[in-house]
């Protein structure tokens, strides 16, 4: 983003000298139009901006609200898991990875990623040939959960844990419908189009009155609406892994280490005492 900014910004300014230079060979007289002209433009412009701006931010900050929750939900079923289910400690280590698994299947999912989940594929080796793998770890996270329940491993508490794993598929899907529901392209051609239109206009009725120190003025003005249009082109599609976008890698190693600290993997002695 920054690279393009700079090179747009020494597109204006190359395009800012050849208009000053045609006022100073041809001795423009000094006019009051160009203030009003830019005053106009630039009102008009930056509501624009403004508008672009915000729906792009929301729907980041909705994808940042969603991973929140998922974060939340995943640390809600392995807390209530270690503390309801009545289980196996190699099962509650298989259970513990799924948990893991999903939001990494989400991350991947989300940026049309394939990346091996090698604990998953090692007892579920079908999961390589599925193109929905968040759906499919969480349809093995409810046949836990029912299996439990049949086996009354759960006693009463399965309505608890289950409405925290209904909550992975409702995350899930909420994630696409942001990537698969881009921002309208004509607010998207208007932002630009206006921004081209105000950049090319600047040095023509600044220039009438400012003469050459139009060119940091009109700088300032490319800048500023430049930037802010590519700063929504960033932030409009947050799963990406450019800086402006989520940290979803960081995000689901979060979830690791607290699933990995509440439902930890057994011990040998552990196993030897369970066997």
């Amino acid at each position: 983003m920054y690279v393009r900014l700079l090179l747009w910004l020494l597109a204006v300014t190359a395009y800012s000298v050849i208009v000053i230079s045609v006022f100073e060979e041809y001795h423009v007289p000094e006019s009051t139009l160009g203030d009003a002209i830019t005053t106009v433009l630039g009102l008009a412009i930056g509501v624009l901006l403004v508008f672009r701006n915000r729906a792009s931010y929301d729907r980041w900050w909705e994808a940042r609200t969603l991973w929140g929750c998922l974060i939340n939900e995943s640390r809600n079923l392995a807390i209530k898991t270690a503390a309801f289910a009545d289980i196996e400690l190699a099962e509650q280590r298989h259970f513990a990875d799924l948990l893991i698994a999903f939001p990494n299947a989400l991350r991947m999912h989300l940026r049309g990623e394939r990346d091996p989940l090698p604990e998953i594929e090692a007892t579920y080796p079908e999961i390589k040939q599925i193109q929905h793998r968040p759906g499919f770890v969480a349809l093995q996270i409810f046949k836990y959960l029912d299996r439990w329940n049949r086996d009354d491993t759960l006693h009463a508490s399965i309505r608890i844990i289950e409405r925290n794993a209904n909550t992975l598929m409702e995350i899930c899907g909420a994630c696409e419908r942001i990537r698969n529901t881009p921002m309208v392209p004509t607010y998207r051609y208007m932002a630009w189009g206006s921004v081209i239109l105000y950049t090319l206009a600047g040095p023509w009725v600044v220039g009438i009155d400012q003469g050459w120190f139009t060119i940091p003025i009109v700088l300032l003005a490319s800048c500023f609406m430049l930037g802010m249009e590519m700063v929504a082109e960033a932030i409009e599609e947050p799963f990406g892994k450019e800086k402006d976008d989520l940290p979803l890698d960081s995000y689901c190693e979060t979830i690791e280490r607290f699933i990995r600290e509440t439902l930890p993997a057994p011990t040998a002695t552990a196993e030897a005492v369970a066997g």
